[in-house]
């Protein structure tokens, strides 16, 4: 494992990123593999953000802005680093760091890039001119928000959207489990990659003989699991051209409905994102889909949030907004299929009617 630690000297001392007591903030930004770390020195922070580029055979980038009145050291404890400005000939005084170690100055309000390559040590890297954490970070975005795009800006929704972001780019990175394994995760991660992008036609024969062992054997599997996995397969063979198999799929979870578990122990990333999708849209066995199944969460009462693409019945793609007024909650819907039908888990007296779209006002209780 390729290790790189680093130190930050402010006016008094050194502060080390491996000292637990320093008491490090990081994020990734937007649950994509660009991560963040604010370490706090004299007068400020001093921000690091680590992200990855497929230039010059692969690179982490490594960069650092001192977000402080006054200058700053970074160290380094590797030396075969790429950087943007000649590094020091000289001892590091006032901590012990292994051999090799470097430290670059970095001034007030300014930035630093090194890069780690990956593979042998490029020529002529311009660090510059590679792209930014926060351009990469949008790369990721836009490539997971073509399965679901969902958006708020208040925690504690924007984090529980933020982790099928992230939940999202790990599968992409990492690929789906064994079938042999899981059967289950294998379904729902195929499901996901087509929602990402890839082609149904060479996933239909790999899914639909999983989904039937999945649903033969649903008391084994987890309730929003397997309703997650219906509406997503509904959703991949109504992209590929089977109407008929879309509601050979919704016969089938008629059938079945009911009889998966009500828990789950596994924090996987296809459980995370199953989880936060059935909590805003359940297709139920009757082939209606419920917006908001399981109620308002008190956590989320007075957040504004939007979810768009999700997968509703018979294939179709749902889209809905949600904003308060007083105690109550606007909603505004769209779906691709006018021939579908919604209904509300926080409003009963609620339905969509047949609609393709519009906006109505639920009462909360």
């Amino acid at each position: 494992m390729t290790v790189l630690d680093w130190h930050v000297a402010d006016e008094k001392r050194w502060h080390s990123a491996g000292d637990p007591t320093e008491g490090l903030r990081q994020v990734m930004l937007a649950g994509t593999p660009v991560v963040e770390t604010k370490m706090r020195v004299q007068g400020g922070d001093v921000v690091q953000r680590v992200w990855a580029v497929a230039d010059h055979g692969g690179l982490v980038v490594v960069e650092f802005e001192n977000d402080s009145p006054a200058s700053v050291a970074v160290a380094l404890t590797r030396g075969d680093l790429i950087t943007s400005r000649p590094v020091p000939n000289q001892p590091i005084p006032g901590i012990d760091l292994p051999e090799g170690s470097i430290a670059l100055p970095l001034g007030h309000r300014s930035t630093l890039r090194v890069a780690l390559p990956l593979g042998d040590m490029p020529v002529g890297v311009d660090l510059s001119a590679l792209p930014s954490g926060v351009q990469v970070s949008r790369g990721w975005l836009q490539a997971v928000e073509s399965a679901s795009r969902l958006v708020s800006a208040d925690a504690p929704v924007a984090q529980a959207f933020d982790e099928v972001n992230a939940a999202r780019c790990e599968l992409l990175v990492c690929g789906i489990p064994n079938p042999a394994d899981d059967p289950l995760g294998a379904l729902i991660g195929g499901i996901e990659l087509v929602r990402l992008g890839e082609n149904p036609y060479i996933w239909i024969d790999e899914l639909v003989p999983l989904a039937e062992q999945c649903l033969a054997g649903a008391e084994d599997h987890a309730q929003f699991m397997l309703a997650h996995a219906v509406a997503g397969l509904q959703f991949v063979l109504a992209k590929a051209g089977e109407p008929r198999a879309v509601r050979d799929v919704a016969r089938a979870w008629s059938r079945v409905a009911g009889e998966g578990s009500s828990g789950w122990s596994a924090r996987t990333p296809l459980h995370i994102i199953a989880n936060l999708e059935q909590q805003l849209l359940s297709v139920r066995s009757d082939n209606t889909g419920v917006l908001l199944p399981r109620g308002i969460p008190h956590e989320w009462r007075g957040i504004n949030f939007e979810a768009h693409g999700l997968c509703g019945p018979a294939g179709a793609r749902v889209g809905f907004a949600l904003r308060w007024h007083g105690e109550n909650a606007a909603v505004l819907w769209e779906t691709s299929s006018p021939d579908i039908r919604l209904v509300s888990g926080v409003d009963a007296t609620w339905s969509s009617a047949g609609t393709a779209g519009g906006d109505a006002l639920w009462s909360v209780s």
